[in-house]
């Protein structure tokens, strides 16, 4: 690979980040290290003008602290690779994101996959595996919910499109009935909405822990244990679990060799595989973190691994035909974006 390829980051806006497991400013700055070009593109400054993707792009010069040059139109298509590390809630805004970015170049190589990410929620694709996963409900419907806790004493109830632990509750079953007022709590959403819940069976065993396995092109680069805090059953780093190192079980290994054909031909090349006492209760694709801690723990620096892993990808691609056809559609763009695109 050479200086001239890019990397087009699609990012939360900085204020939001949680710096302490950020795992994008650490790729970004492999990237730099080595020489090529990195760029920031908020979803507020995403664009379809008529069927060529553009959007307002910082390019990005250091990431501790962040560095960024003005920002300049450019046309999506010139860039070698596109990273979507927008974290959930998945609305209706990053619905169209991905929409949006359906219109990008075939050859342009997507970490992941956008169609993935729209077709696939991170906690109801370990479904596609039932036999891995604690037994597990979705529904908004509360009387479905109730059944649910009487069969299985206590559950974990989660919002289906936000992440970090955010809105995760536990009930369990009691005879007063004191559940069902939790239940319809929980299935109202901060709008006053009801919202689709995934309720799974609560498995004591969180309190050992649960491993976040990072996989890369369907393989482990690594593993962190993560701790709930005394009298806590959220193993959320956001949420104050506490990191351990952790190793692969040979169930666990299984099931990661098991869902890797499946991650392979649907284009989700970075996954967060979660565990809890060997079931497999979440696949984050979205933008899945942890190689900070993974990094503190083992002493490596994965992110050199999935830098490589990345651009392998694109070298498979023929450049010179990728650049030529991207030039090609200069015409197609507005007038008055053409200046500053080409500054890119």
């Amino acid at each position: 690979m050479n200086a001239t390829t890019k990397f087009l980051f699609v990012m939360d806006p900085l204020e939001t980040l949680n710096l302490e497991t950020e795992t994008s400013l650490v790729l970004m700055q492999d990237l730099i290290e080595r020489g090529h070009g990195v760029y920031w593109l908020q979803q507020e400054d995403l664009a379809l003008v008529h069927d060529e993707p553009m959007g307002l792009v910082f390019p990005v010069t250091g990431t501790d602290p962040l560095a960024r040059a003005e920002p300049v139109w450019s046309k999506l298509n010139r860039f070698d690779a596109v990273l979507v590390r927008k974290d959930p809630p998945f609305d209706t805004e990053y619905l169209q994101l991905t929409l949006i970015l359906d219109h990008l170049d075939p050859d342009v190589a997507q970490f992941n996959d956008v169609k993935a990410l729209r077709n696939f929620n991170e906690k109801m694709l370990p479904l596609r595996w039932p036999e891995f996963t604690p037994p597990t409900l979705i529904t908004m419907n509360s009387d479905q919910l109730e059944r649910f806790a009487i069969e299985h004493r206590s559950l974990v109830l989660k919002p289906l499109n936000d992440c970090s632990g955010r809105g995760i509750s536990k009930i369990d079953w009691d005879e007063s009935g004191d559940f069902r007022k939790q239940i319809d709590e929980a299935l109202i959403n901060l709008d006053g909405k009801t919202r689709f819940l995934v309720a799974q069976k609560y498995l004591p065993a969180v309190s050992q822990g649960d491993k976040r396995v990072y996989l890369v092109n369907g393989e482990p680069f690594g593993i962190v244990n993560r701790i709930p805090q005394p009298g806590s059953y959220l193993a959320n780093i956001h949420q104050g679990a506490k990191c351990e190192p952790a190793q692969l079980s040979a169930r666990e290994n299984h099931i990661i060799n098991t869902i890797a054909p499946f991650l392979l031909d649907h284009g989700i090349f970075l996954a967060g595989a979660d565990f809890i006492d060997g079931y497999l209760t979440e696949l984050n694709i979205t933008s899945p973190s942890a190689i900070r801690q993974i990094n503190e723990l083992s002493g490596e620096q994965v992110q050199h691994r999935i830098v490589d892993s990345m651009l392998a990808r694109i070298a498979r691609k023929p450049c010179g035909e990728r650049r030529a056809e991207r030039t090609s559609h200069h015409h197609r763009i507005p007038r008055t974006f053409c200046c500053a695109e080409w500054r890119v």
